[in-house]
């Protein structure tokens, strides 16, 4: 894979023929170990994602990639210090955890309320819910009973909203690729602005591009297990809470990362 940078700093003739390198490089940078795919299927696994969920997810990535690293570059470029992505990356990295950690406690709390609330009855039970909520002409205490269970069950579903999800794919992608970082100031450098949007704008669609190939492949694979094996259905609930649980204890390891590389621990 050819060094950009370089590239760009020695006059080559044509560097937007580069933007496709670009693209691949951030495709790849979404799959070096310690990034964001792990989380984002947890994640999309714990709201019982879909396809457009998944989409934001990867796409608000991709923003969050790209401001991070227009600010780098452009604080790097004004105090003249090349290496402020390794000046900056702790505090990124711990930033980062924080707010992953804020977010999984809020997936986990709801999701237990979600369990809470479709846990089998008694049948003096289902006679009790079905007094209050009232059944449907037609039904018994049990069936209705049963499709108030079945209603709040999929109401809840609805607990994350669009920004939330948006929120954490922007702090995913909170730890920026360097050779993009590299690239751009290299082409503030040259005074090449337009070049440097176009290249930063490329390695975020390559990252974009991952991302959003990984949370769909999750919420597919999620819901094509549950469809084929019905031994499946009896964890369903749980699911989300131990997806949860998972995003969690990534947002720990990543909050503990960047506490050592302050050298805190």
């Amino acid at each position: 894979m050819p060094d950009l940078s370089a590239i760009i700093e020695n006059g080559a003739a044509n560097p937007w023929l580069y933007l496709p390198v670009a693209i691949l490089l951030g495709a790849l940078h979404a799959l070096e170990p310690g990034h964001s795919k792990s989380l984002m299927a947890a994640f999309i696994i714990a709201i019982r994602g879909t396809g457009a969920q998944a989409t934001l997810l990867g796409v608000s990535a991709a923003i969050g990639h790209t401001i991070v690293v227009w600010g780098l570059a452009l604080a790097g470029f004004y105090v003249g210090d090349k290496l402020i992505l390794d000046k900056a990356e702790p505090w990124l990295i711990l930033i980062s955890g924080l707010l992953i950690i804020a977010l999984a406690a809020r997936l986990v709390l709801s999701a237990r309320t979600i369990i809470s609330r479709v846990q089998p009855h008694g049948h003096d039970s289902h006679d009790h819910t079905a007094h209050d909520h009232g059944a449907h002409d037609g039904e018994d205490a049990h069936e209705a009973a049963h499709r108030h269970e079945i209603e709040s069950k999929y109401a809840g579903r609805k607990h994350v909203t669009n920004g939330e999800i948006a929120w954490f794919g922007f702090t995913g992608g909170f730890l920026p690729c360097p050779s993009a970082i590299a690239v751009l100031l290299v082409c503030l450098q040259l005074k090449q602005f337009g070049l440097g949007i176009a290249m930063v704008a490329a390695f975020s669609v390559g990252l974009a591009a991952t991302l959003v190939a990984v949370g769909i492949a999750a919420a597919w694979g999620t819901a094509k297990a549950a469809s084929r094996f019905s031994g499946l259905s009896k964890w369903s609930d749980r699911l989300p809470l131990i997806s949860g649980a998972f995003v969690m204890a990534l947002g720990l390891i990543i909050t503990l990362r960047g506490m050592a590389a302050l050298g805190w621990l």
